[in-house]
């Protein structure tokens, strides 16, 4: 997934470098493991920096299914051979994203 965006968030564009390479996370868009079920494939994972992984895993925002951003401007960046599990999107919405007033 990584190498994939050559290690550039999916929702700033910004490819961290540091003395070892580049570093970017792979953010599970449906966690892994009971309850949650999710899988381990490349439909259920996102490339995101340290910061936006944190604020997506909390619920600051999540992604619509037009891959607009909620929560936050912009549209999240997707090539065309990434293709998303739209289920995933709706589970991520309801069990994590934030409503505004519950802030």
């Amino acid at each position: 997934m990584k190498e994939l965006y050559d290690y550039c968030c999916q929702v700033c564009c910004i490819r961290l470098e540091g003395t070892a390479g580049p570093y970017a996370e792979a953010a599970h868009i449906r966690p892994l493991g009971i309850p949650h079920n999710g899988s381990d494939s490349i439909d259920n994972l996102l490339c995101l920096c340290p910061n936006h992984h944190v604020l997506f895993d909390y619920g600051a925002f999540s992604v619509a299914n037009d891959l607009s951003l909620l929560g936050i401007e912009g549209v999240l960046t997707v090539l065309a051979q990434h293709k998303i599990n739209v289920g995933n999107l709706h589970y991520h919405r309801e069990h994590y994203f934030l409503k505004q007033g519950e802030l």
